[in-house]
């Protein structure tokens, strides 16, 4: 069970903050998933919560270093306490969207997704994690007969299980600012630009840690009005916006009803128990 869930799930759909995934891609934002409509892109109307941000005045990243500017913005992120992280990556050569609420407490929730692949819903609270696939994961991964055993429930695990690591460091705002803030070289300020709506300032880099995926240079947007948060981060493999700094994850855990424990599936028996 662990090779069809945890493996296929992984390997398939989970995004590596510190691999492609998470804040390293670039194109266009995934759509609506994880409780509403996809962040709006560079350009696009401001929100009431990005209207109350530029009205905080300039923040003065646009005058200091570029390294500097990615240092504040790490920590601004982290500040922050809860974000919304929505966009397309690269994982191991395939493309994922994913929209996810996730803060620095260990609290996660939203979805991950592949064309041709299917999709699966999130939910992390601390240690705990429940992950959802939809029927057409299932169909590629699992076959139909694994499909009707789980039915409209979630697999509940922990973060610590390996086969799911990906998704419990990618639900992890504090290694994601860590992350962001790291291993770029070569930063280098451009032009004035907006993005949701508020001024930013964008930091490209000649190269990052990422030695893993090989997709090279990335520029992060950074607010310079209100706090100095990321707003965008871009690759030729994808994007991710950021957004909702500051909004609490939604608490709500599946019930015991609604899910079942992967170690008890996986264990040899005549039945699997409902958690």
């Amino acid at each position: 069970m662990t090779a069809v869930t945890g493996a296929a799930l992984a390997a398939a759909l989970a995004v590596g903050c510190g691999s492609s995934g998470g804040p390293d891609g670039a194109g266009s934002a995934a759509g609506s998933t994880a409780g509403g409509p996809a962040a709006s892109g560079t350009g696009s109307a401001v929100s009431a919560s990005a209207a109350a941000a530029t009205r905080d005045g300039d923040n003065g990243v646009a005058q200091l270093p570029a390294d500097e500017v990615l240092q504040r913005a790490a920590q601004a992120l982290k500040d922050a306490g809860a974000v919304r992280t929505v966009g397309t990556v690269s994982s191991q050569g395939a493309r994922i969207d994913l929209d996810l609420r996730l803060d620095t407490s260990g609290h996660c929730t939203g979805t991950l997704g592949q064309s041709g692949v299917g999709s699966f819903q999130v939910v992390k609270a601390g240690p705990d994690l429940w992950v959802k696939p939809d029927e057409e994961f299932w169909l590629s991964h699992g076959g139909e007969a694994l499909s009707q055993l789980v039915g409209d429930r979630y697999l509940k695990t922990t973060s610590d299980n390996p086969d799911f690591a990906e998704i419990g460091e990618l639900c992890d705002l504090g290694a994601l600012a860590d992350q962001l803030g790291t291993g770029r070289t070569g930063l280098a300020k451009g032009d004035p630009t907006t993005v949701q709506g508020r001024p930013a300032l964008t930091l490209t880099a000649d190269s990052d840690s990422d030695s893993g995926t090989g997709t090279g240079p990335g520029t992060l947007y950074v607010a310079t009005t209100g706090s100095p948060v990321p707003l965008k981060l871009a690759k030729s493999t994808g994007a991710v916006e950021f957004s909702d700094f500051g909004t609490p994850v939604p608490s709500a855990t599946p019930g015991p009803e609604q899910s079942l424990d992967l170690d008890q599936l996986e264990s040899p028996g005549p039945s699997a128990s409902v958690v």
